[in-house]
């Protein structure tokens, strides 16, 4: 196989446009770790915390109680601030031109920044203007959802830890820094009581990210620590600029597949307005796991037809048993399960599939989902995904349960395809070492997140 002449190069874009994301609890040193590695790789840093830290000295400031969330929404969405990266200090935050960096740091915005940020209000307007900070890639973003639920398609993802004494220990010499005085006992107490907040919140619980390197601060100097950061995010580069530079051929799609595909995707265009786009990048020789919310009988149809694959789908067992469907359905590779049950059967042939290099169209719901709302995702996502080590494709579908609407241009079917969700191959043998449900559970509640991401995009 030929290669490109200069892989290093274009590794070093792959990292010039990569998001890297850090989650940890309070006192892991996301924060300095970040910025450090910002500016060793050349990117923007962005200080998800104290967005919500600004919040809640506005808050604080106008009266605000930290349980009423639907004022704290408003003021969350109606929040304007700007954070200004500047060389070998720490980033400025500013709320309408004022800088509020030292403000939001008082113990009194610690101690209610957890309460503030557990409301779903608030993380929906926060979470929208950090993807916004993320789109344009070369960024490193740090917090304790950033990698679970902000963006699950992150290119590499760390979760910092450190055991409470130690972390104790760092915030109150930052809090001495600053002027404060705080006995590390007493501020051990309240990292506790923070970190289960965080833990058990409903809206985005902090955890460690499937996918996600732990990086474990204890016993470890912050230079030893973005060293390490640093060395796994060039790692991955490099990995991803030899899986480019490799020039293999795409993979074959039937003639007749390509043709009907060609055929319905015009069909939907003109009857029903069908719109697409693509946040994708097609690597040529990789096959995906495509991840689909599902709304209608159309989705299959209206999905598969835009993506750049043959790809090979689930339908409910009862419509093989109408013959001339089942032949048919057959030959576009549909292939049955039973709805309702953890269908082993089905999520083995799947895995065969994705194992034998075949790309596969799934619904992590289990099913139509009707109201607008996405379900709850079930576990065969994250089954297939860790079992085969296969890219998810996060994908959003709209409209097709309106065609009517659709035809008189009321509305329009819409198909988004999302960024790849990757997990490190060292961590997949980890995982795989297991069988553990509740990863899976986790894994496909981050590619909810991303279908969710793109139901949102959809809107603006």
């Amino acid at each position: 196989m030929r290669r490109r002449l200069d892989p290093r190069r274009t590794a070093e874009e792959f990292l010039r446009s990569f998001i890297i994301t850090i989650d940890g609890p309070s006192g892991s040193g996301k924060t300095t770790t970040a910025r450090l590695i910002a500016q060793r790789l050349g990117l923007r840093h962005v200080d998800t915390g104290a967005m919500y830290r600004a919040v809640t000295l506005l808050a604080i400031e106008r009266g605000v109680d930290t349980g009423d969330a639907e004022r704290l929404g408003e003021l969350a969405e109606a929040l304007k601030i700007d954070v200004l990266a500047e060389p070998e200090r720490e980033p400025r935050i500013r709320i309408d031109e004022r800088d509020v960096t030292e403000a939001i740091r008082d113990p009194r915005i610690t101690a209610a920044v957890s309460a503030v940020s557990a409301h779903r209000a608030v993380r929906a307007a926060m979470v929208k203007r950090q993807r916004e900070l993320a789109d344009q890639g070369g960024v490193v973003l740090e917090g304790r959802d950033i990698g679970s639920v902000v963006l699950p398609w992150a290119d590499v993802k760390i979760y910092l830890d450190a055991v409470v004494r130690v972390r104790a220990e760092r915030r109150s010499a930052e809090l001495a820094r600053a002027g404060v005085n705080a006995a590390v006992d007493d501020v051990a107490r309240e990292l506790d009581v923070r970190d289960t907040l965080d833990a058990s919140r409903e809206a985005s619980p902090l955890q460690r990210p499937v996918g996600a390197y732990l990086v474990d601060t204890s016993e470890t100097t912050i230079e030893e620590q973005v060293e390490r950061v640093v060395s796994l995010a060039r790692s991955a580069a490099e990995e991803r600029a030899r899986t480019r530079a490799l020039v293999t051929p795409s993979q074959r799609i039937r003639a007749a597949y390509w043709a009907t595909c060609t055929f319905v995707q015009f069909i939907f265009r003109v009857l029903w307005g069908m719109r697409v786009k693509s946040y994708l990048r097609i690597d040529r020789a990789q096959h995906y796991l495509f991840a689909s919310n599902h709304i209608s009988y159309f989705d299959p149809p209206a999905v598969s037809v835009t993506l750049p694959r043959e790809v090979h789908f689930v339908a409910k067992d009862t419509l093989f048993k109408i013959w001339w469907l089942g032949r048919v359905i057959r030959f576009y590779n549909a292939f049955p399960i039973k709805r309702g049950v953890f269908d082993r059967e089905a999520m083995g042939h799947a895995l065969t599939l994705l194992q034998s290099n075949r790309s596969v169209l799934i619904f992590p719901e289990g099913g139509r989902v009707a109201g607008g709302k996405l379900g709850e995702a079930r576990s065969g996502v994250g089954y297939l995904a860790i079992r085969s080590g296969a890219p998810v494709v996060p994908v959003y579908v709209e409209g097709t349960d309106r065609l009517k609407d659709s035809f008189f241009r009321r509305t329009r079917v819409r198909v988004i395809h999302g960024k790849p969700i990757r997990i490190p191959a060292e961590l997949l043998a980890e995982y795989q070492s297991e069988d553990d449900r509740a990863l899976y559970r986790r894994y496909s509640d981050m590619v909810l997140a991303a279908i969710q991401a793109l139901k949102e995009r959809s809107r603006s």
